[in-house]
């Protein structure tokens, strides 16, 4: 097991077997992921060296996994989330029947009598929350701070790049298949000292019994090749940003605080463009009716040019949904949101208003949360 045996079968469809030879399981020289004490482990560390981390903690299955070993190791705290959490939060919330409070103000960190506080930094359009003036509050509120720095991962390999959550935080979590060279479900979770006993023990709970090995590995090289490469490729990438805009000066481009995360603004354009990009073989990491989002990395950058070409000659309107207007006060059953980002507009027992249902209204063909493409209500 795995039954491929390590082979290239399958000679027609060799190259998706290329990998084969390292697609392993869980044998007396590849340690265990739930309970890692071998290479696993020693991959871990090199990871929390790099990250600035007491501790590192890999998961296979995307950061929703990091997400939920996070929230129970803090499941007997009331918890506050400040800002937009990923529908994976809310999920956990449910599974794991949290007291979980919404906040909108650091100042209610302060006077909140909250055990943990969450909160997600950067968004997906590059935005960076002040962690440290919220990690201050935490401190002397005396709770614990997680953040999903999900789209984040690359922060720690360039001073061009914003400062890593980790400094901060009591836990982090990185999505690092976002924006790093790793498989697609290579997460970490950096903890503190204080929580690791506790943060292990949850992940043993929440992660699954058959972890990819090929998805490890890639985290432990994407982390070596930046470590070393990394101030490197991010000063050569953001010349390439800043030449492609100073290029095309017609491209509206909204501002971020991560360089590496273009989002080009058009008003009520923005599904219709990334659709034409489409079309020109360029696909987007998001898009919804005023933007279209890249995540540009050293391995992508070349693509920018096009993709600035065609946004600076489009001219189209996204089209025309049908009319959900009759959704208007009444009760979601589901959260129901736009994905990506994958956070909830509308959160399960909230009431439709006017200004949500027109968000909905606009992204129809992406939302999360509904039955058959139905949204269903009480």
């Amino acid at each position: 097991m795995p039954s491929h045996g390590g082979k290239r079968a399958f000679s027609r469809s060799a190259g998706l077997y290329a990998s084969a030879p390292f697609d392993v399981t869980e044998l007396s020289f590849t340690d265990v992921l739930s309970e890692s004490s071998g290479v696993i482990l020693a991959a871990e560390k090199l990871a929390a060296r790099a990250y600035g981390a007491d501790h590192t903690l890999f998961f296979t299955a995307g950061a929703t996994d990091a997400v939920r070993t996070a929230l129970l190791t803090v499941r007997k705290e009331r918890i506050a989330y400040l800002g937009d959490m990923h529908k994976s939060f809310h999920a956990a919330k449910r599974l794991f029947s949290l007291a979980v409070t919404d906040i909108s103000t650091i100042e209610e960190i302060e006077k909140g009598g909250f055990g943990a506080v969450c909160v997600t930094s950067p968004d997906y359009y590059g935005r960076v929350k002040n962690i440290a003036a919220i990690a201050e509050a935490c401190r002397e509120a005396g709770a614990t701070l997680i953040v999903d720095e999900a789209h984040g991962a690359h922060f720690a390999f360039s001073s061009l790049l914003p400062e890593s959550a980790v400094k901060y935080a009591d836990m982090t979590i990185h999505g690092a298949h976002k924006t790093l060279p790793v498989y697609t479900g290579g997460a970490m979770l950096h903890v503190r000292d204080a929580f690791y006993a506790a943060a292990r023990e949850a992940r043993r709970e929440v992660t699954g019994t058959s972890p990819s090995y090929l998805v490890m590995a890639s985290i432990d090289y994407a982390r070596d090749l930046f470590e070393r490469n990394g101030e490197r490729y991010y000063a050569a990438l953001k010349r390439t940003i800043d030449r492609v805009k100073r290029k095309y000066p017609t491209v509206e481009t909204l501002p971020a605080e991560d360089f590496t995360r273009v989002v080009i603004g058009r008003r009520n354009g923005g599904l219709a463009l990334a659709a034409a990009l489409e079309n020109a073989g360029y696909y987007a990491e998001a898009s919804d009716a005023d933007r279209v989002v890249f995540i540009v990395t050293p391995f992508n950058a070349r693509c920018l040019d096009g993709v600035f070409r065609v946004a600076a000659s489009f001219v189209g309107e996204n089209r025309k949904y049908p009319d959900i207007s009759d959704l208007i006060g009444k009760v979601s059953v589901y959260d129901v949101g736009i994905y990506p980002p994958g956070v909830p507009v509308v959160r399960e027992g909230e009431v439709f208003s006017k200004e949500k249902v027109a968000i909905l209204q606009a992204n129809l063909d992406r939302l999360f949360g509904t039955v058959d493409g139905r949204i269903v209500t009480k």
